[in-house]
């Protein structure tokens, strides 16, 4: 369970949000409004994830949107009761992004794989 001592009003906030729209997503996947305040709140960290398999260019900025939609599609999987939304969201895109890696390299469309960090 999550001690939201440790975390500043602001990250509070932030993990309230994210909830909330996890939630509306589960029972909606189609909720628009809900995709967007998730992204207003976990976009960075899709960022990241986008920027760690594919690097810091117009192929990482694409991964982020094909990552936002793989989490959205996942939304029905996400439990709050056995992990906050920001270690789910991390789990999800980081498997999204793991297959897209792995098509990518097989397709042989990139050329040579991307060394990325781990």
């Amino acid at each position: 369970m999550i001690n939201h001592g440790q975390f500043s009003s602001e990250e509070n906030k932030n993990i309230f949000r994210a909830n909330g729209a996890l939630r509306r997503l589960r029972v909606n996947p189609r909720d628009a409004v809900a995709v967007m305040e998730f992204y207003e709140t976990c976009g960075r960290e899709l960022q990241d994830v986008a920027v760690r398999y594919f690097g810091k260019n117009q192929l990482g900025n694409k991964a982020i949107l094909n990552l936002l939609v793989a989490v959205v599609s996942r939304a029905w999987s996400y439990d709050p009761r056995s992990m906050n939304a920001s270690e789910w969201l991390s789990r999800v895109a980081d498997a999204g992004a793991r297959s897209l890696r792995e098509a990518l390299d097989a397709s042989g469309s990139m050329g040579r794989p991307i060394r990325r960090a781990m």
